[in-house]
């Protein structure tokens, strides 16, 4: 999961210094700590399956770090292609794949998901996990998802999901924290059917069982249980004094404030797969 990492303008010598208050996004971009999407493992080994992975040509789009494309080709056998905007996750991706020993089933190269350097119907399946929302025109990013799909191909998702009404405004302030502006799920799919998808199949991850999966190499006891003590200890709080003295301390437990995991508690966020299949 990627959240965003805006700053607020703070006074005082801090603003003096031209130095910025870090939301929770910030630290985590700091920190180094490795999340990824609500349902971890178990929603990416699941879209493994329903795309029937291995031995297939996969697109991975906004692919981050590269856990997620070095899990397929590691887990599934499929030749995955991974692409992200920041040239530091795609050098981090090809580390990531040789460190795992899956450099020879995966390729990485930035690229803009708006504007995918590929020939049409060149993949068998595209998939972006909680990365639509990221991109600055999500349907743009569905319809390059589509197009670079073979026929009878799938396109496969899965984002935040709005599930009541909240008011634009409401909306607005959830999305800077989130990183990305949601949709309700009738929007998503009207997106993917715009894309020329069809056969559209959803699976609803919301529990809370699944948000605590954001940490992978760990459980969360809570939802504000992101850092363990001693990545707190040791990464963490050392950093924050570093770049900000001792009001580190004390942005960080502003920034716990504003966890956007709490969404998923009230009723306002949920979280979705969607699968479609490029018509023939």
């Amino acid at each position: 999961m990627r959240w965003s990492i805006p700053h607020e303008r703070t006074g005082g010598d801090v603003m003096k210094e031209e130095k910025q208050k870090p939301t929770l996004g910030a630290i985590l971009q700091l920190s180094g700590v490795d999340l990824i999407h609500p349902g971890g493992f178990d929603i990416t080994k699941r879209i493994g399956e329903i795309v029937d992975m291995k031995g297939k040509t996969i697109l991975d789009v906004a692919c981050g770090s590269g856990t997620l494309p070095c899990y397929y080709a590691g887990n599934f056998g499929a030749k995955v292609v991974g692409v992200d905007l920041d040239p530091g996750m795609i050098k981090s991706s090809i580390e990531k794949a040789k460190k795992e020993g899956v450099e020879d089933l995966t390729e990485f190269r930035v690229a803009d998901a708006l504007a995918l350097p590929f020939e049409d119907n060149s993949f068998d399946a595209a998939i972006s996990e909680c990365a639509v929302t990221l991109t600055s025109d999500h349907q743009k990013c569905l319809d390059e998802m589509a197009r670079v799909t073979k026929p009878g191909g799938n396109v496969v998702i899965h984002e935040n999901t709005w599930l009541k009404e909240i008011s634009e405004a409401e909306k607005a302030e959830k999305a800077g924290k989130l990183g990305g502006a949601p949709h309700t799920l009738s929007e998503w799919k009207g997106m993917m059917e715009k894309a020329g998808l069809t056969g559209l199949r959803t699976e609803d991850w919301s529990g809370l069982e699944n948000v605590y999966k954001i940490r992978h190499d760990r459980k969360m006891r809570n939802l504000d249980d992101i850092f363990s003590l001693r990545e707190k200890m040791f990464i963490v709080f050392p950093k924050m004094i570093s770049m900000y003295g001792l009001k580190g301390i004390s942005y960080y437990k502003s920034a716990q404030k504003t966890n956007p995991l709490h969404f998923y508690v009230d009723g306002t966020l949920g979280y979705f797969l969607i699968r479609g299949e490029k018509s023939l």
